[in-house]
């Protein structure tokens, strides 16, 4: 039973593991100028619907085998540490952002970690919040190094208790393709071993892939690939191979961003109306993230009213984006993602 009890937390902290990832992307997203960086806009969109996915699958794995998944137990702050030691901050959308989503989505690349006296979070990295990943593990891991030991737990738990007595979780509480089609894949309901490992699998393979091959099996490039054509300003035609993308320019454009300050917190914001216009931002995710969590236990249906609630939430961070912050030094102010109390 403790075996168990250690894979239900180690698929909670997937859960949250993914919803870590999307503020960071969230806000390059919205940091975009309209009009603007069409490529880099496609892509990143695409990878938040993906990571979105992402946190599906890990919570159908998780109700399969009897837990209950939260998205509101240990709402990610930032910046935010993963467990192979890369730290997420909330930045606009730059050269340093898009190396360190690089880093995320492969962990062999190559990344050059922002330093505190860099200028773009000098004075903006408080302290770090640690993914429970990192309190679960007895050493620095890799991100699908950590599905693996998932994986391989859930084989050997099967293995010892037999499948029946492992995956006893409701089957009306997985999410189904009827309520999540945002794109990017659909949601694998789980069962027992074989869809648990397909589910990881597609966690996995949809993020750093397979270096030899860029492209998943439904034929799209891997999120580290899509990156890599911001990083080069240049497309991939499918003759490439991995590094060297030849296809015509991907019109990445780093001055038509909003220049967000590194990591916002509402007490940055001495105005009135921004900080209004912060926390109705915050009561918006924070009701996001309490829909999650019925989505997750029992009614799917209210990932159905999740769309309305992004849009809400991207018009409300245009607005703090709009606003260059008193005594900023130019910078503007942008969503903290910070969690509200019901």
């Amino acid at each position: 039973m403790n075996d168990v009890r250690r894979l239900r937390e180690l698929l909670q902290a997937a859960v949250e593991l993914e919803m870590s990832t999307i503020p960071p992307y969230l806000c390059t997203l919205y940091t975009l100028h309209p009009g603007s960086n069409d490529t880099a806009r496609m892509v990143i969109r695409s990878v938040v619907v993906e990571e979105m996915l992402h946190m599906v699958l890990a919570a159908n794995v998780l109700n399969a085998i009897g837990g209950q998944p939260r998205a509101t137990e240990h709402v990610p702050r930032y910046p935010h540490e993963l467990p192979d030691g890369v730290v997420l901050d909330l930045l606009p959308f730059s050269p340093e952002a898009v190396d360190g989503f690089l880093k995320v989505e492969n962990p062999q690349y190559d990344h050059h970690a922002l330093g505190p006296d860099h200028p773009l979070v000098a004075g903006r990295r408080p302290e770090r919040q640690l993914a429970r990943a990192v309190t679960l593990l007895d050493r620095p891991a890799t991100i699908g190094a950590f599905y693996a030991e998932i994986t391989d737990g859930l084989e050997k738990a099967a293995a010892a208790l037999g499948e029946q007595a492992l995956f006893t979780g409701d089957p009306a509480r997985q999410v189904t393709r009827e309520y999540y089609y945002a794109g990017g894949g659909f949601p694998i309901p789980v069962t027992d071993l074989a869809s648990a490992r397909a589910a990881l699998t597609e966690i996995v393979d949809q993020g750093e892939g397979d270096p030899a091959s860029m492209y998943d099996k439904d034929g799209d490039l891997a999120h580290y690939f899509r990156f890599e054509q911001l990083k080069y300003d240049r497309s991939y035609l499918r003759s490439d191979d991995a590094g060297t993308p030849s296809g015509p320019p991907a019109g990445v454009d780093y001055d038509a961003v909003y220049p967000m300050i590194a990591n916002p917190r509402g007490d940055d914001y001495a105005d009135p109306e921004l900080r209004a216009a912060s926390d109705a931002a915050n009561r918006t995710w924070s009701g996001l993230l309490r829909q999650l969590d019925d989505a997750f236990n029992g009614r799917p249906e209210a990932l159905l009213t999740a769309v309305p609630a992004m849009f809400r939430l991207r018009d409300q961070a245009l607005v703090l984006l709009a606003n260059p912050l008193p005594g900023g030094g130019g910078r503007h102010a942008g969503p903290t993602f910070e969690w509200v109390p019901a």
